[in-house]
């Protein structure tokens, strides 16, 4: 699946031509919806969105315009099954990124697989930090987390999740409004639950 970026001149109400950014696997998955944020310096950071498969991230060669070229997209990891991207730009220009991870016979579904909400930051100048887990699910087999990152003027992290599980017996027994804040006051080090 295909990104791509362009810019709208609001005075002259004019789109610029679209500038191709890289692919999401696998093709013609509407899950593979990519991200795009700004640092300090105008900088754009892009996402490209997979269904179960490594994003791959690419910065604009420019500050404040996607036609002047993207840097050559790469995997954040080698390896991960990511899909559904929550992408947000620091004040330090530290990128956070929160995602559903697939894991497969690993704690505590040894036998299994399970679907994690995870998090991962790159800071400037430096490749992504290895993924961290945030949220494991109570149940194995499939599962979403219908998650939102923003972040505050105080760097300060917030992620809602409302966690749904195939398995009918838990949305049956826990009937109503499960949705979750958690936050992080110091940059995605620390997590908590929202106060």
């Amino acid at each position: 699946v295909p990104a791509f970026a362009a810019t709208y001149d609001r005075e002259i109400k004019k789109l610029s031509a679209p500038s191709l950014i890289g692919y999401g696997a696998p093709p013609n998955d509407t899950h593979n919806t990519p991200c795009i944020t700004m640092d300090s310096q105008g900088y754009l950071h892009v996402l490209t969105g997979t269904h179960g498969s490594p994003f791959h991230y690419s910065r604009s060669n420019a500050p404040n315009d996607p036609g002047e070229g993207w840097s050559d997209p790469v995997p954040v990891g080698e390896g991960l099954r990511q899909t559904y991207i929550g992408l947000v730009c620091g004040t330090d220009d530290t990128l956070h990124l929160v995602f559903r991870l697939w894991r497969h016979n690993e704690e505590p579904f040894p036998n299994g697989f399970h679907a994690t909400l995870a998090y991962m930051q790159k800071r400037p100048d430096e490749p992504w930090s290895e993924p961290r887990i945030l949220v494991c699910p109570p149940l194995a087999e499939y599962s979403v987390w219908y998650h939102r990152l923003t972040i505050d003027h105080q760097n300060r992290l917030f992620l809602s999740y409302d966690y749904w599980s195939t398995m009918w017996f838990y949305r049956t027994d826990h009937p109503g409004n499960r949705r979750t804040l958690l936050m992080s006051p110091d940059g995605g080090m620390n997590w908590k639950l929202a106060e």
